[in-house]
């Protein structure tokens, strides 16, 4: 379950993003994993469980916006009460740091769930936000999808999977939806495609 704000971000303002983020410094992007290599995808945190690197997963630099005064912070958090208001009504609490992803030609991110417990508390991911910030003209592939479990597109709010997929690749582009939902991003071909994720998080759904 999402919903879309279509090109709502100006495009100089995300070339803005892009150009202030790079500035800082990134790191491999990584997953949760248990010692028997088991993804981490929406289980109940646990102390054996350990931040790792795993390419067959996840290939992604990110690098994250810590500053609370960051004007960033204020247009993202808008758009995440505006969905919150209109679709979700979901209790929420605070708002994590922002992260910045570069996925560059062979950059991706399996299908994953983004909700898990926040430090072993009764507290989760309960909303994700992704900003598409570069012109899909400059790169091939980086597709954000969500699985539908095989049904039409039609079904999850009326609109052709067509007109889905191009909303959610323009530039400027806003997406919310439940951290319960599993997505991916495809493959990068061509070019390299730069976002904006981040989450808000809320007592256990119950």
């Amino acid at each position: 379950m999402f919903y879309l704000f279509p090109r709502a971000v100006r495009p100089d303002l995300c070339e803005q993003i892009v150009k202030e983020c790079k500035q800082k410094t990134f790191e491999e992007a990584g997953i949760y994993s248990y010692p028997n290599d088991t993804p981490y995808i929406a289980k109940t945190k646990r102390p054996e469980e350990v931040w790792v690197d795993d390419p067959k997963i996840r290939k992604t630099k990110v690098t994250y916006i810590t500053d609370r005064k960051n004007k960033i912070n204020e247009l993202v958090l808008s758009y995440l009460r505006e969905a919150n208001r209109i679709q979700f009504n979901y209790d929420l609490t605070f708002f994590q740091a922002i992260q910045f992803a570069e996925y560059k030609s062979g950059g991706f991110y399996g299908w994953h769930q983004d909700q898990g417990n926040i430090d072993n508390s009764n507290e989760v991911r309960k909303l994700s936000l992704t900003l598409a910030l570069s012109n899909p003209d400059t790169f091939e592939g980086g597709e954000l999808q969500f699985y539908n479990g095989g049904r039409p597109m039609e079904d999850m709010g009326g609109i052709t999977g067509e007109q889905v997929t191009n909303d959610i690749k323009a530039q400027g582009t806003v997406v919310v939806f439940d951290s319960r939902d599993f997505h991916r991003v495809t493959p990068v071909i061509k070019g390299v495609r730069h976002s904006i994720v981040c989450w808000v998080v809320g007592p256990n759904f119950k």
